[in-house]
């Protein structure tokens, strides 16, 4: 091949590239919304702060139902740690997945409720409630960027 074909090739190469049609976001499916939701359930169940962690973006952000932000994943690993060991301790989460929606490409909002179960929370501890995730497609794989659970009013405090 000489000079001049390679650079026709490779300048009609990125001639195609350049106007081929933009990559479709991909919204995640039922299953993987289950997977990332079984995950989250099962490393909480076995007290796993670290797995946790692992389910969202190296700069994620959670707000739990306390109230508490963490900020990145090795501060989001530190509070679940202490969650998971102090006021929830022993606990088990259960979440019903609602709606979700796009929000950009390979971006998404997702939104349920939780309730979590056993252990002996004091009663300033929301048991149950509405969580909100912004969910987002990274190297082929929905981890959880933004993450708030509010906790359910109590009765006479609404």
């Amino acid at each position: 091949m000489t000079a001049r074909t390679a650079l026709v090739a490779i300048v009609a190469l990125a001639a195609m590239l350049e106007t081929g049609t933009p990559a479709r976001a991909q919204a995640p499916t039922d299953g993987e919304l289950r997977r990332l939701s079984d995950a989250y359930i099962q490393a909480w169940a076995k007290a796993d702060p670290k797995a946790l962690a692992g389910l969202y973006t190296t700069e994620g952000l959670r707000v739990g139902p306390e109230g508490r932000v963490a900020v990145g994943r090795k501060a989001i690993e530190q509070a679940m740690l202490e969650t998971l060991t102090g006021p929830y301790r022993g606990t088990k989460i259960g979440m019903v997945e609602g709606q979700t929606t796009r929000a950009g490409q390979d971006v998404y909002v997702a939104e349920g409720t939780f309730q979590i179960t056993g252990g002996m929370p004091g009663a300033e501890y929301p048991t149950r409630g509405r969580y909100m995730n912004t969910l987002v497609r990274l190297n082929g794989r929905w981890l959880i960027a933004g993450q708030a659970m509010m906790g359910a009013p109590r009765p006479g405090k609404q």
